[in-house]
């Protein structure tokens, strides 16, 4: 691997990162990886996963994404690497980040590193599974992050366990020749910041890239998952983005904007080893496609790290069935098209859409790849006038896709969700086209394999949806069959029905804690450097990690509540003579899970003036939010407002832990549309009501 980068102490030579896209596997324009590749690149790094899709993936082993995607992206990725001549950094390989996952991705990087014969390559693989037993790891020495079920020892010893890296084991690969990392779960990240850090660039503006690089090309406008983002790092604490995608643009909206993203607050990010400060950062145009920012600061603090965990919670069954017209269960399910998205049915002037995505082929693992591809891809499709950029759909299951033999000599995949979301509901046609048309371009062989089928659920016929657990298979079918007997007089025959479809075992999080311990934590994350020789790939050598443990607070100024952004004030009489509706006011406004136990808001105003009003209004208070929710204030965990994007967040407590039973939104992506009809008193001052 080649010495590419030597920074001048001008901090006038960048250092310049690619990320391909949002989450490996999610696809990219062969384009806009060729226009990259014309530049000269210092790092390809890519998440591979998180949380939000809920704990099956963890508990199960099993790949989010398709093994077909994961390969196609792969490929680009470990040739574009080796024709650069620089480092390929996977974080969270899997998914969950847990080994059974996690080597699937690495039998793909080694057999195309033999197909491209570089044999000299080092393959660096980092695991993160943590056994309880081994490590010496008990429950007094955790810490719950935010509301979670009491855990016990028991339960602890009994979960599927993972730790969240940081930079310092990636460094240590790097530091040992490895060109290729592939990292078990990962603080995201830190698999952007881990080479330029270890090169001598300035930690804070570096993570604060690193923050906005997770996700690829959604940090532009238009965003997508879909699609590449580039990073210019200085030695001066300057970082400039654009995408090689000329139809999207890095702007300072857009990029603080998505500093926000999926957190609780807007400005103080806790992250292992310290925290991350852009309360004195400032975000700039650089050029029309270009932006930029400086002024992010790291705080060190004592080394920490979070742990995820997970244990089986039963056996589920599913089946569904569309209503005939203007009939309603009498009996407690989901019914998509009223009251899928949120327990509360539609208010008026929203309406609610259930999406059932049917996928047919000859073959179980095609379909299971073309499900996969189509759910990740509208999930996250741009379709015009978009504003809840966190995802497109409220997904009920995790995990989302179902696959079985449907009894004709062939297979049958399905996916189910729902939107209240107005914008949407007008395009779906559109990103139902615009997803075939992606999978036709990235996947040919699963485009003329399969057929892909969207069925709708509306308020005169909706989509009904029976979710049965228990502790063994027969005993959710026969409750599930129970249930869909007493729908029998009002389903629409002549549409999709599917009875009693067994999920196999589902999971709940257990774990979600952070680990202090520093004797613990440098006994994980083992660092083994493989190198293919002529009896195979062979282990050359284990390395470990380097951690700061002499760690003062004195540099840690007080992160209290107004410090954060600027605090939303409560609600005073108006003199308003006129109000706008927060829709017409937004570029953005979504939800989105913050952790398994949050749910964040974050509402992006057109102008100042919009902002300032809604900001002075009290529409965005703690009680004014706890009464638009129907929810204790205690629940609101914060309000602010953040100038650098005009922006208001607001977290509340999760009503339940993401992806248990009951769970209607896995992601969170759905819960905004409430907001939508919010008006905003001009004159900054709210209605006396």
């Amino acid at each position: 691997m080649k010495n590419k980068h030597k920074p001048d102490q001008g901090g006038k030579s960048p250092y310049r990162i690619l990320s391909p896209t949002a989450i490996l596997g999610y696809g990219f324009p062969e384009a806009s990886f060729r226009k990259a590749m014309d530049l000269d690149i210092d790092l390809i790094a890519v998440d591979a996963g998180s949380m939000d899709a809920g704990p099956h993936y963890l508990g199960s082993g099993s790949q989010y994404a398709g093994s077909a995607a994961l390969a196609r992206d792969l490929s680009y990725l470990v040739n574009g690497a080796l024709q650069q001549g620089c480092p390929l950094v996977v974080g969270s390989a899997g998914f969950s980040g847990a080994t059974p996952a996690m080597d699937e991705v690495v039998e793909i990087i080694k057999a195309l590193l033999q197909s491209a014969g570089a044999d000299a390559a080092k393959l660096a693989v980092i695991k993160s599974d943590i056994e309880p037993a081994e490590t010496g790891l008990t429950v007094d020495k955790l810490e719950a992050l935010g509301s979670m079920p009491e855990l016990s020892q028991e339960v602890l010893e009994s979960s599927t366990l993972v730790g969240q890296m940081g930079m310092e084991p990636i460094i240590a690969a790097l530091q040992a020749g490895a060109q290729f990392v592939v990292c078990g779960r990962a603080y995201d990240p830190a698999v952007f910041a881990a080479d330029p850090v270890s090169k001598g660039f300035p930690v804070g503006p570096t993570l604060h890239a690193a923050k906005i690089l997770e996700c690829g090309a959604i940090a532009c406008e238009p965003g997508s998952g879909s699609d590449c983002l580039i990073a210019e790092l200085y030695q001066d604490g300057r970082a400039e983005f654009f995408s090689p995608n000329e139809r999207r643009k890095a702007t300072v909206k857009s990029l603080a904007a998505h500093t926000l993203y999926e957190k609780s607050r807007p400005d103080l990010f806790l992250l292992p080893g310290g925290l991350l400060d852009i309360r004195e950062t400032r975000f700039y145009e650089s050029g029309e496609h270009r932006a930029g920012f400086s002024g992010s600061r790291f705080i060190p603090m004592p080394y920490s790290i979070k742990l995820e965990g997970c244990v089986p919670a039963g056996v589920r069954c599913i089946s569904l069935a569309f209503a005939r017209h203007g009939d309603i269960a009498e009996v407690s399910v989901l019914e998509y098209g009223r009251n899928g998205v949120e327990k509360n049915p539609a208010p008026d002037g929203l309406e609610e859409s259930g999406i059932l995505c049917e996928v047919k082929g000859s073959n179980r693992q095609q379909t299971k790849e073309t499900l996969a591809f189509v759910r990740s891809t509208l999930l996250h499709v741009a379709y015009p006038g978009r504003i809840a950029t966190a995802g497109n759909l409220a997904l009920p299951f995790s995990p989302s896709d179902f696959v079985f033999a449907d009894g004709e000599k062939g297979f049958t995949g399905i996916f189910i969700a729902g939107t209240r979301d107005p914008v949407f509901r007008k395009n779906l046609q559109q990103a139902f086209q615009m997803v075939r048309e992606a999978l036709q371009d990235q996947h040919p062989d699963l485009a003329s394999n399969c057929r892909v089928q969207f069925h709708l659920g509306e308020k005169n016929s909706p989509l009904l949806v029976v979710e049965t657990i228990d502790d063994t298979p027969a005993a959710a079918v026969a409750a599930n069959i129970q249930i869909m007997a007493g729908m029998e007089n009002i389903v629409d025959n002549e549409r999709p029905v599917y009875q009693a479809i067994e999920g196999g075992l589902c999971y709940q999080w257990s774990v979600h804690h952070l680990l202090k311990d520093k004797d613990i934590i440098e006994k994980l994350f083992p660092v083994e450097i493989f190198q293919r020789q002529e009896q195979g790939w062979v282990c050359l050598e284990k390395v470990n990690a380097a951690y700061n443990h002499d760690v003062t607070l004195t540099e840690t100024r007080p992160a209290t509540e107004t410090e954060i952004g600027e605090h939303v004030p409560e609600a005073f009489p108006s003199t308003a003579t006129y109000s706008c509706s927060l829709q017409d006011l937004a570029l953005v406004v979504r939800s989105k899970n913050a952790g398994i136990n949050e749910l964040t808001f974050d509402v992006l105003f057109k102008t100042e003036e919009g902002f300032r009003s809604a900001l002075d209004s009290g529409v965005f208070s703690r009680q004014s939010i706890a009464d638009l929710f129907q929810i204790k204030n205690a629940e609101v965990l914060g309000s602010y407002g953040y100038s650098p994007a005009n922006a208001i967040k607001f977290t509340l407590l999760r009503p339940q832990v993401s992806g248990t039973q009951g769970e209607r939104d896995v992601f969170g992506a759905q819960q905004h549309t409430r907001l939508l009809g919010l008006q905003i008193p001009m004159d900054g001052k709210a209605s006396p009501e």
